[in-house]
């Protein structure tokens, strides 16, 4: 009895102290200083009246002009914002203008649509309608999009190389669209973003632990695309966007085998892809067969054929995704097996392919990676910089 009450410690002991490995995350003291960037999220698009509040008391500036139309303004009940004429609404109050920027007051929080978002809003007009822009400093941007593109409970090196992935890629495109309305959406589009109302405590840390780091190659902010999976191999930029890149090339991986989004399959009936491929603009009435066609050095589709009333069309594969819905065909790497009302897709991995697999990097940090090979595998020829020495 003695000596299986010890094993009983034994192995409660090896539990504990696998389970401290996983969910640890280093304590240090971590300077924070303010960051000079600033990035611009759309989170409302085309949206009639737009519903904002705010604890805080909100200075009310006119885009444009850069003129304060109203200081001190109460906004602690949520109230809508509307068109009138040439005028926006918030609330009672009237604003002649087309783009007014809401700015709480001590760093205070905005509340849109009933989710709540630090730095400051842009609400920009367009006919009857309104985008809202979220005007944020970089790291507490990343502090909402982390939890939204990771798990909290993973390992804390995967979360930081999701930390400079994501800063990178953000940077980067606030640089390319700087003339443009915004730089990001809060979707799949850009980035997936929840405001302070997403924000979790580990994803924090992470984005702290990584403070201003991206990517950096040949003096520049590196473009760090990421995709869920790549099942088996990532994608060249150069098929999916055009360019060449040397870091996006693609490469084999091994991680990914065994997780969620390495192998799927899927029933599509035919009558939603032919309706879908109409609306496209592609003369389709009926999908009689689909062909699969060339294939690219990852394994994936470049088009694929599909016959209607006895013709044969060559669709762009990304748009014949689209048809059949991205979150059905969740990749480029599909077979295709035709049955009598439907057909049933095959395939692997989940996205566009490019860049760093999210679950294989999962699968490397379960294995105690440190984010730096990490990152060199997905993206091989960049390195880690201060966002300041670029």
């Amino acid at each position: 009895m003695p000596n299986k009450r010890l094993v009983q410690i034994g192995l409660i002991c090896i539990a504990a102290i696998g389970i401290f490995r996983f969910f640890y995350i280093p304590f240090k003291l971590i300077p924070r200083g303010d960051s000079p960037c600033i990035v611009r999220v759309r989170i409302v698009k085309a949206s009639k009246a737009p519903v904002i509040k705010a604890k805080k008391r909100c200075d009310i500036s006119d885009i444009s002009s850069g003129r304060v139309l109203r200081k001190n303004m109460k906004i602690s009940e949520s109230v809508e914002i509307r068109s009138v004429h040439r005028r926006i609404l918030i609330g009672k109050n009237k604003f002649n203008s087309r783009a007014l920027r809401v700015s709480p007051r001590a760093n205070g929080a905005i509340e849109v649509d009933g989710v709540l978002y630090r730095g400051c809003i842009d609400v920009i007009k367009t006919g009857g309608v309104f985008s809202v822009i979220n005007r944020v400093k970089i790291e507490d941007y990343l502090l909402g999009v982390l939890p939204r593109e990771v798990n909290f409970l993973w390992p804390f090196e995967m979360m930081k190389t999701q930390a400079i992935a994501s800063r990178s890629y953000a940077v980067y495109e606030s640089m390319r669209r700087k003339n443009e309305e915004y730089d990001l959406t809060n979707d799949t589009f850009s980035q997936m973003y929840g405001g302070k109302s997403d924000e979790k405590w580990r994803t924090s840390r992470a984005v702290k632990a990584t403070e201003g780091e991206v990517l950096e190659y040949k003096g520049e902010v590196f473009p760090a695309y990421y995709h869920a999976s790549c099942g088996g191999h990532t994608q060249d930029i150069a098929n999916v966007w055009g360019g060449e890149l040397e870091p996006l090339r693609g490469t084999m991986c091994n991680w990914c085998r065994w997780t969620p989004y390495y192998r799927w399959q899927v029933k599509v009936p035919a009558e939603k892809l032919g309706k879908k491929l109409k609306e496209k603009g592609y003369p389709i009435l009926t999908v009689e067969a689909i062909k699969e066609g060339t294939r690219d050095n990852s394994g994936r589709l470049e088009h694929v054929i599909v016959k209607s009333d006895n013709r044969w069309f060559e669709i762009e594969t990304e748009d014949f995704r689209s048809a059949g819905g991205r979150k059905s065909l969740k990749s480029a790497n599909f077979r295709i097996k035709k049955y009598p009302f439907f057909y049933l897709f095959s395939g692997y991995g989940w996205g566009h392919g490019v860049g760093m697999c999210q679950w294989g990097a999962f699968s490397m940090s379960l294995r105690r990676y440190k984010c730096e090979k990490i990152l060199k595998t997905y993206y091989p020829g960049t390195k880690i910089v201060k966002l300041k020495e670029i």
